[in-house]
This record gives structure tokens, C-alpha cells and sequence, in this order.
């Protein structure tokens, strides 16, 4: 069976909305044979991942393309919260930091800062038990690295359930409140609220927010509100929401020039005050306030630099050892002169939307990152704006992170030439396309201009 794309343009939605249902119940039973891919690998977890990411495109060309009616955006959000219920009901796999976040919120429940104790010190033995202490990972080396907007959000979850299941479920409903507040984003730009497939459809999502439990759905969740509260012109709230970001995973921090509205204070000064809370709140630890951080860095190779791979392109290219610190400097250029662009066009309705996005995606590329979840916090933009270079990276790196590719050493090098390589081909492509559209607007605003002095040489 094949679908007729000229029927559905020419319908009335009803044949759109039953080849969404279609593609939505195959999403749907790939997430059901996919959490048992570890166990059964029936036909491996990469390729579960390319099916739901080929469905995903032939729903968002549905949308695009054809003709939508109420019902649409019912069964979109109906197989988004179908497709994750699945996932959330079966342990994660691919990751085991959700064991960390419910640790962290029954520490702080017993009344103990969660940045003072490793999971094995013993002053914690009481707390351990048999479904959560024995899958912490780094339990006897590593302080909790979550900044305190993400600890005290573990507080409130645990203290209602203090399962990983219930975590799971709890950043869906993170998700559900990201939807509410893109349809509104929507509403306020005009848009299709069809586009929330583009989020809520995503497979990187169904794995590493559902499947795994990764406290990015609550990052989400706040940039989101903040994209909102910028188009309502409240620059306290924007600065608020920004600051809560940051303090679930700190490299929204990178965004404030992006949202920053000139002559308005009250978003920096609200950023920095939820900061300064935030952090205050945890101090009783001194600097370990800042828990694993250092050593994080120190394991991930920040400090040595064999972390970024632009760095070790280069190296590998020039036959040459370039300073790390040189590579830190060369990015601290490039975030500086992209913060100066964005802060040149906040004054500009909405331009705010992609300078955060390409601050984002920036960001992403200098400090490739080695786990997929990273590249989430691109998603809610991309909802708004589907910037192809960016949006390629995205899914890119969800299909490519499940592959062999995705092991240490010289096959993820083999993954970043595909990643950022393709993103490259990406980024020319929509250069190119941008100049010859300025060029034919450009040629058309001077015939128009012409035509008059014609008429009146004529007429002279």
C-alpha cells in the first residue's frame, strides 16, 4: 500500500489524519520492541531508531504539506504521550543517571546536603537499598554533579514517589507543559500548532527523556517558558526562566545574550538573583557546592582537550599539537562575536528565537558532546524554526550515538566527521540558498526601481 500524496493535499485532513495514526502506531511499536533491544536484539536498536526517524520525517512532510483539520493535533499529542508511556514503563538502558536523581532527592529528604557525601560514604549506608543504590553510577568516586535547581526538583518528585519509573514520568510531564507552551509560542507567531510534532514526535526524546530519565526535559521545559515570557515582553520573568535553566544543566547560560532586550535590566539582574539563590541555598558545602564538575572535566578530557573534536580534526590535519588553551580561546572568540550578533538584533521582533538557536547549535559543535542528550535543548527552537543545518545535527546524532560509532575512542572520531561533516554540507547548502534568494529579491527591487525612470525617459 502505497499513500497518494496529491490526494491527501487535496482532501480535507481526514486521509492526513489517518497516515499520522499510521506512522504514530509504528512509532509506537518500535518503542514497544525497542526497550527490549538490549535483551532480545531483534532487529537492533539502531535500526529501530532509523525506522522511527524515517516516520518522523514522513509525518512532518504530512503536516507541511497537506491539509490538516481539529483532529490533527489531537492524534499527535495523543501518539507523543502513547509512545513515551511505553518507554517510561520499562527500565532505562541506554543510561543510568535517573538512579542518580532519585538517590539525590532521598538524601536531601533525610535532611543532608546531596553535594556533601559520595553514595558510598557511609554516613549514607541507611538510605541504601536494592532498586536504586546498586545502579548509581560512580557511587564510590563521584560527589552528585546536578546544579540546585535539578536537586531541588528530585526533592519534590521523590517525595511523592521515589522511583525511577515515577521520575520518568514525572519529566513527561516536564514534556506535556513544554507542548502547552510551544502551542502558545505558536499561537503568538502565527504558525501551524501542527508543528509540535516537530518536539513532541522527535525520537530523541522517546530515548533519552521517556526511555532513560534525563533531567533535560525540565531544561526544556524552562527555556520553553522563557522563549514565551521574551514575546510577552517580560524581561524579569525571561531572566527567571533562564536563571532555572541554567540551574538544572548550566550551558543555557551560553543564551543570555540572545534574550538580553537593550535597556532592560530586569532579565540579567533576575538571572542573576535565581543564580546567586539557587547556589546559596547548597553553600553549607563550601565549593563543593559545584560537586563533580571538576572531575567530570578532568574525566571527559576538557582539561587535556582530547574532548573536543574540532581540536583533535585540526591536530590530526596540520600533523600539529595545537594548546588546548588555544582551541578555549579561539572558542571564547567565536561565543563573543556570535554574543555581539545576537545583541545587535534583539531589537528585531522574534530575532531572538534563531540568534538562541545558533548560539545553541555553536555551542554544541565546539564542545561535542559524547552523549546524545545534549544535543535536546536544540529541540524547542527548532519547533519554531526549522533551521536544516541544526535540525540534521539533531537527528543526526540520534541515530548515529546508537550505532558502533557511538563507542570511545576512534570510532566516535568516525562519528564526528558524520555528525559535524554533514552539518557543515548542511550549513553551506542553507548559506547558498540564503544569497541566491537576497540576490533574486535584490535583482526584482531593481527592475521595480528601474521601471519608472524608464517610463519617464520615455515620456521626456
Amino acid at each position: 500500500m502505497s499513500l497518494n500524496l496529491k490526494s491527501l493535499r487535496d482532501g480535507n485532513g481526514t486521509a492526513t489524519n489517518v497516515a499520522l495514526l499510521l506512522f504514530g502506531l509504528i512509532t509506537i511499536e518500535l518503542c514497544r520492541t525497542g526497550v527490549h533491544e538490549y535483551h532480545h536484539f531483534v532487529h537492533g536498536y539502531s535500526e529501530t531508531v532509523f525506522g522511527q526517524i524515517a516516520l518522523y520525517l514522513g509525518a512532518i512532510s504530512l503536516i507541511e504539506r497537506c491539509p490538516t483539520n481539529k483532529l490533527t493535533l489531537w492524534i499527535i499529542l495523543a501518539v507523543a504521550l502513547a509512545a513515551r508511556l511505553v518507554c517510561v514503563a520499562a527500565p532505562p538502558f541506554l543510561s543510568t543517571d535517573v538512579y542518580r536523581y532519585v538517590w539525590d532527592g532521598k538524601v536531601q529528604a533525610a535532611g543532608i546536603n546531596p553535594f556533601r557525601y559520595i553514595p558510598a560514604d557511609s554516613h549514607l549506608a541507611f538510605l541504601r537499598d536494592g532498586s536504586i543504590y546498586p545502579h548509581i553510577n560512580r557511587a564510590g568516586s563521584a560527589h552528585t554533579i546536578y546544579p540546585p535547581a535539578a536537586q531541588v526538583i528530585f526533592l519534590l518528585i521523590t517525595r511523592i514517589n521515589a522511583s525511577v519509573t515515577f521520575m520518568k514520568l514525572a519529566w513527561v510531564g516536564f514534556e506535556a507543559v513544554t507542548c502547552v507552551v510551544l502551542l502558545r509560542i505558536f499561537r503568538l507567531l502565527d504558525l501551524k500548532p501542527e508543528r509540535v510534532l516537530i518536539y513532541a514526535w522527535h525520537p530523541l526524546c522517546l530515548w533519552e527523556i521517556a526511555s532513560s530519565g534525563h533531567i533535560d526535559a525540565a531544561t526544556i521545559t524552562f527555556l520553553t517558558i522563557a522563549i514565551y515570557a521574551r514575546l510577552k515582553n517580560r524581561s524579569g520573568a525571561t531572566g527567571a526562566w533562564l536563571g532555572l535553566a541554567t540551574l538544572t544543566k548550566l550551558y543555557p547560560a551560553a543564551l543570555l545574550a540572545a534574550f538580553f532586550q537593550r535597556e532592560k535590566w530586569r532579565m540579567p539582574a533576575a538571572f542573576a538573583s535565581i543564580i546567586f539563590i539557587g547556589y546559596a541555598c547548597y553553600s553549607s558545602v563550601g565549593l563543593g557546592v559545584f560537586g563533580y564538575l571538576p572531575g567530570y572535566a578532568q574525566e571527559e578530557g576538557l582539561d587535556s582537550g582530547t574532548r573536543f573534536f574540532l581540536l583533535t580534526l585540526a591536530n590530526r590535519t596540520l600533523h600539529a599539537a595545537i594548546p588546548m588553551a588555544a582551541y578555549i580561546a579561539l572558542c571564547a572568540i567565536v561565543m563573543a562575536t556570535l554574543c555581539i550578533w545576537a545583541l545587535w538584533r534583539g531589537s528585531k521582533p522574534y530575532a531572538f528565537i534563531f540568534s538562541a538557536l545558533v548560539l545553541a547549535t555553536t555551542l554544541n559543535i565546539l564542545y561535542s558532546p559524547h552523549y546524545p542528550w545534549y544535543f535536546l535543548w536544540l529541540l524547542p527552537y527548532l519547533a519554531v524554526i526549522p533551521w536544516r543545518p541544526a535540525f540534521y545535527l539533531v537527528t543526526a546524532a540520534t541515530y548515529l550515538f546508537g550505532t558502533n560509532l557511538g563507542a570511545a575512542g576512534e570510532p566516535m572520531y568516525h562519528l564526528n566527521i558524520l555528525l559535524y561533516g554533514g552539518f557543515a554540507f548542511m550549513l553551506g547548502l542553507d548559506l547558498l540558498t540564503r544569497l541566491l534568494k537576497r540576490r533574486a529579491l535584490l535583482s526584482s527591487t531593481s527592475a521595480l526601481e528601474a521601471t519608472p525612470l524608464i517610463a519617464n525617459a520615455r515620456n521626456s
